[in-house]
């Protein structure tokens, strides 16, 4: 799944949004592209937790199409 997260500005909020995802599924393999502001997951999550999980951290996602 991929979700945009346009007020993802550096590497530390890469940091910060990966370590909300691995803090739900620490299984999860994380890509996170911070000039373009997309973070791609491959869990078995549903998106809906992830997307707390990244929201509770601070952030604004969306799951992309």
């Amino acid at each position: 799944m991929e979700f945009a997260i346009p007020d993802m500005t550096c590497g530390g909020c890469a940091k910060a949004v990966s370590r909300a995802v691995t803090s739900q599924d620490p299984a999860a393999t994380i890509e996170v592209d911070v000039p373009v502001k997309i973070v791609r997951v491959t869990s078995t999550l549903a998106p809906h937790r992830l997307i707390e999980a990244i929201e509770a951290a601070g952030f604004h996602p969306s799951l992309n199409d």
